[in-house]
């Protein structure tokens, strides 16, 4: 089930990569991953999928500890995840918020860091590090509007502040993080239980194969 499920993602990602301008166009950027991380994702769970049915298949004792010392990895990783997640939450959100603005502020002089902003701006339907004012009285980046309206379409397509999101983007992560941290890390402990059960199943199962054998003998 994993390796397909691990095929079903990387499958995915390539439709999506061959697929991305026109899909991002599409969604109106409310697709924020990347195609890439479903392929990185779904090869991982391919792999560690592989040789957990492979060392099962051709009962090799060499792919199922393997797949297992894989398995534990996601296991003490997730684990770990869920553990900072709900211990320095507060720590992690402020620190995101300094590294939003400080990205806003290196925009003002660097573009590359603009058009990272610009982009996390489009995607968290956010503007500014505050807010829409951040700017002054300057023209808005279009990644501040969701939609442009009336006015701006008068202006030539331009994004002007009675269309522009009304959230700055520090507080905007700040939100998000607030809202996903604690799910995140309680699934992350959900599935880490599930995957120690399979772990414990395997470890059972190859012990109680190991005694067959030596029962024959």
């Amino acid at each position: 089930m994993t390796l397909l499920f691990g095929l079903a993602v990387i499958g995915i990602g390539v439709a999506v990569l061959l697929n991305w301008s026109v899909i991002r166009e599409e969604l109106n950027g409310h697709l924020s991953v990347a195609p890439w991380l479903f392929i990185v994702i779904g090869a991982v769970m391919f792999v560690i999928a592989f040789f957990g049915c492979c060392g099962a298949i051709r009962e090799s004792h060499c792919m199922v500890v393997t797949y297992a010392i894989f398995l534990l990895v996601i296991i003490i990783v997730q684990v770990i995840l869920a553990v900072l997640l709900f211990t320095n939450g507060d720590s992690i959100k402020e620190g995101l918020v300094k590294t939003m603005n400080t990205l806003y502020n290196k925009g003002t002089t660097d573009a590359a860091s603009r058009t990272v902003f610009n982009n996390l701006e489009q995607q968290l339907q956010c503007c500014g590090k505050n807010g829409p004012s951040d700017y002054g009285l300057l023209e808005l980046p279009k990644s501040c509007c969701s939609n442009v309206g009336t006015l701006g379409k008068v202006l030539g397509n331009s994004c002007t502040l009675v269309d522009a999101n009304t959230e700055g983007c520090s507080s905007r992560v700040a939100d998000l993080f607030e809202k996903w941290s604690k799910p995140i890390a309680g699934v992350s402990i959900g599935i880490a239980c599930v995957e120690l059960g399979a772990l414990f199943s395997l470890c059972l199962a190859n012990s109680i194969r190991n005694m067959d054998r030596r029962s024959r003998y």
